[in-house]
């Protein structure tokens, strides 16, 4: 019995079309045997083709140990500088920007490291001695502001005639303080000297009023936060309140400038004197920045980004070097990489030369190791993997939803946001981003934009679904238009009849219908009525039933879908267990499982689409609500009152129990304990190799149990040593039950959670309707003019971009992104696989830039 294998065959699944995507790509371990003075040349080699992840071999090494940790602190320290130097071009940035010649990349080189630490070696310290000049000139020229501006307030003026008339030591105390710590200092000085200080201040005047057409004061010299001061003068008696006074203002960042009264003669002398340092400050000032500027230009702008990408880089490349397993001679790696690539590795590799060249050996993969996962992915596909991927990675070989999610997740969109021309709006932006996407590639985008032209592509088929559910709908901007013939042909309009419902669907004869009027609406016969070319029938729009057609016809799709994708996942978990060949979760998981869904709410779907074929006066008399609940509440099909409920066909409840007796069958013994008692038997029994030697079980296996020890590589030991792995029964029962209730209740839980479909749909509509309603046709019909007009729909077109596009839209994507994640991946999704991380220069690069940007 193949079934009972507990991993099925030992050879490796073969090779599916579609691998890449559909599944991950081939990998393989490989050894690579580096000569020990080419181990940087061959790892940059490495790094352009982007196609092979080192084995960190020294993994119980600490990090301080590793030999090449010292290069890792040379790319970090040319970081450093790389750093302050684009800080610096920022903040001396002309205004026309800075004029760059292109200089020719170099960091993929081997020695492009060392040239780039003495060219920042040499540019580092002079740049600091000119940035220290002007921090010194430009500290002396505010420092000689600020006393000019002393000196010229209003109380040192007056101070200063009063002290040649020697009014009995009078003693002032003088400076700047910063302006948000003016009113505090305010109040504590009166505290400090207790009243017997009296404090002035006024704001610092900006230097801008003494330029007088001379640039030298131009004021993008010093920044606000520079100048952001006040001027204050405290006047006081005696030395011991100028004391406290001075401890205060220095404890509150301020600058004592003037400490005693001056003369008028002194002031005027000091005045000149300040006025003419400031002066020449500015003029040296403005030199000292072109200097600065043009060293920026001619040394580093050119070249910063250069150095970047070279930091970037060999620091990439020294992690992977403290990987290798060093010999005397030689270094020796391990690494997965994809098997289409392997030769192209080979290739870069057979032209090496030297007493040990560099030689590149395949390796058997053990068998308990799980590979990295790695897809093929292009700008169409890359956003529909990164939704899959932000849930989990796959499992190396596991089927990736990202095949269906192209397609399903804008599906699901589209039924939650059905309208033709919100869809075209979409449609409208994202093909925008896509016709423009080579110039918006390059540009520094804002955030938001930015995630959104990432799914520029997803947006576009979103666009496309909602608008074709629109048209199912018969929904555009919250009208219904005849863009397919009514099939309805009303009869004249009657004025006994309620005007609401005067135009019912004639050849409806029942008043007690709830679908087309109300009970107490009078009757037509005659006419003409079949069902509409395509879509919802236009003539709905006429009657007071419009809701409810949408909120039967909507909520009954969102059962039908829920559970059409629910089924597609186990289709998948089919596909996934044949691939690895793993029966005994296709007999005992797969198939019982599929038929317990399809025995109760599959069935739910097949009433669905039965009601909606039977004549109308059959569907009127049943309740699939209430059907559904009998089939599990009460199966046996009678009342409480002893009566037969009511069949939409004949022998309905007979078939019912039997679907009801077939899906208990399925949980209880099938799904229950098959799985455990097979691993029991499978583990309570020695293995035994081909030549019937027995085999010890080396480790179990997260999914599948125990694999057997083989024959391997000492550096593939090293790297994945088997584990010791002890079979727990009691945790295999656990977990079987588990699994089981949760396939149970997941069914009911899961098939509700695709109501939503229905809710926001229905939701998304009515909001229209209220929009247009009572934004547009309301108000101008009470204003009646045609500035009102204007001002209406600028009004309406405001909530439907801002709301009904924008808000609606991020709603319902967050919805179909929960509706893959949990009701559609959890049938067959494990997602505990890894990525694949290459050493890829070029893709550091990519990302450091668009980080930068």
């Amino acid at each position: 019995m193949g079934f009972l294998n507990f991993r099925g065959a030992d050879d490796p699944p073969e090779r599916e079309a579609c691998s890449g995507l559909w599944r991950s790509e081939d990998m393989k371990l490989i050894s690579i045997a580096f000569e020990r003075g080419r181990i940087k040349q061959d790892l940059l080699a490495l790094g352009g083709l982007g196609c092979a992840q080192l084995c960190d071999l020294n993994a119980e090494t600490q990090a301080f140990s590793k030999e090449y940790t010292v290069d890792i602190r040379r790319c970090e320290e040319l970081q450093r500088k790389v750093r302050f130097f684009q800080d610096e071009m920022k903040r001396w940035a002309p205004r026309g920007g800075w004029r760059t010649a292109s200089v020719p990349a170099t960091s993929s080189q081997e020695g492009a490291l060392d040239d780039a630490e003495r060219e920042t070696g040499t540019v580092y310290p002079e740049y600091d001695k000119q940035n220290a000049n002007y921090q010194k000139l430009r500290s002396n020229w505010i420092e000689a502001y600020e006393f000019w501006q002393v000196l010229e307030s209003h109380v040192v003026r007056e101070l200063a005639v009063d002290t040649q008339r020697d009014d009995g030591g009078l003693c002032i105390l003088a400076g700047t303080i910063p302006s948000a710590k003016v009113a505090t200092f305010q109040r504590l000085a009166y505290r400090v000297t207790r009243g017997y200080a009296e404090v002035h201040t006024t704001p610092l005047p900006d230097p801008s009023h003494l330029a007088n057409g001379d640039a030298v004061y131009a004021g993008e010299l010093f920044g606000k936060e520079d100048l952001d001061r006040h001027i204050f003068v405290g006047v006081f008696h005696s030395s011991a309140v100028g004391q406290r006074l001075k401890k205060l203002a220095q404890s509150m960042e301020a600058h004592v400038l003037m400490e005693n009264a001056m003369s008028r003669a002194d002031r005027e002398l000091q005045e000149r004197q300040q006025s003419e340092t400031c002066y020449d400050c500015s003029k040296m000032l403005v030199r000292a920045k072109e200097s600065v500027q043009q060293m920026l230009a001619k040394e580093v702008v050119p070249n910063v980004q250069n150095w970047f990408h070279t930091a970037l880089v060999h620091k990439a490349v020294a992690h992977n070097m403290n990987m290798l397993q060093m010999r005397p001679h030689s270094a020796v790696g391990v690494a997965w990489v994809p098997q289409s690539r392997i030769e192209d590795i080979k290739n870069i590799f057979s032209g090496t030369t030297g007493a040990a060249k560099t030689v590149v050996m395949e390796l058997e993969t053990p068998k308990h190791v799980s590979p990295p996962t790695h897809f093929e992915t292009n700008k169409f596909t890359e956003c529909f993997q990164g939704i899959v991927s932000s849930y989990g990675m796959p499992r190396y070989k596991e089927a990736n939803p990202a095949v269906f999610t192209i397609v399903t997740f804008p599906w699901l969109f589209g039924v939650m946001y059905g309208d033709t021309g919100h869809g075209l709006i979409i449609i409208t932006v994202a093909a925008l981003f896509i016709l423009k996407e080579k110039m918006l590639g390059k540009m520094a985008l804002n955030e938001m934009v930015e995630m959104v032209f990432g799914a520029r592509y997803l947006l576009l088929l979103m666009g496309l679904f909602a608008t074709y559910y629109g048209l199912l709908y018969n929904d555009t901007f919250g009208v219904m238009m005849e863009y397919s013939e009514s099939s309805v042909k009303w009869p004249a309009p009657n004025a006994a009849v309620n005007p609401f419902l005067s135009q019912v669907p004639v050849g409806c004869d029942t008043a007690s219908c709830m679908v087309c009027h109300d009970k107490s609406a009078p009757v037509y016969t005659g006419g003409e009525y079949g069902s509409p070319t395509f879509g919802i029938d236009v003539a709905w729009a006429g009657t007071g039933r419009k809701l409810e057609v949408y909120n039967s016809f909507k909520m009954k799709s969102a059962i039908v879908i829920g559970v059409l994708q629910m089924t597609l996942g186990l289709i998948i978990q089919f596909f996934n267990n044949k691939y690895f060949k793993d029966w005994k979760h296709i007999y005992f998981g797969f198939i019982p499982e599929v038929i317990f869904l399809s025995c109760t709410f599959g069935y739910m779907s097949f009433l669905i689409i039965l009601k909606w074929l039977s004549p109308f006066e059959d569907a009127c008399r049943v309740s699939l609500l209430e059907t559904m609940v009998n089939f599990f509440l009460n199966p046996s099909g009678i009342d409480p009152q002893g009566n037969s409920l009511p069949e939409l066909y004949p022998g309905q409840i007979g078939f019912q129990k039997l679907l009801l007796a077939v899906a208990l069958i399925c949980v209880l013994p099938f799904m229950l304990f098959p799985i455990p008692y097979i691993e029991w038997k499978y583990h309570s029994k020695p293995q035994e190799d081909e030549d019937g030697e027995e085999l010890t079980p080396l480790r179990e296996d997260g999914a599948d149990g125990v694999v057997l020890g083989v024959e391997e590589d000492p550096l593939v030991s090293k790297l994945f040593p088997p584990k010791d792995g002890v079979f727990d029964m009691q945790e295999v029962v656990i977990k079987q039950i588990i699994h089981a209730i949760e396939f149970v209740l997941g069914s009911v839980s899961n098939t509700a959670s695709y109501l939503r479909l229905w809710a926001l749909s229905l939701a998304h509509a009515q909001l229209s309707d209220v929009f247009l309603e009572y934004l547009f046709f309301l108000p101008l019909e009470k204003i009646g003019s045609s500035a009102a007009m204007y001002m209406c729909f600028a009004a309406w077109m405001s909530a439907t971009l801002g709301i009904l596009v924008a808000m609606e839209g991020l709603s319902a994507f967050l919805h179909a992104l929960r509706l893959h994640w949990v009701e559609f991946q959890n049938k067959f999704y494990l997602a505990d696989g890894y990525a694949f991380t290459p050493l890829d220069c070029e893709e550091i690069i990519r990302e450091a830039e668009a980080e930068a940007r």
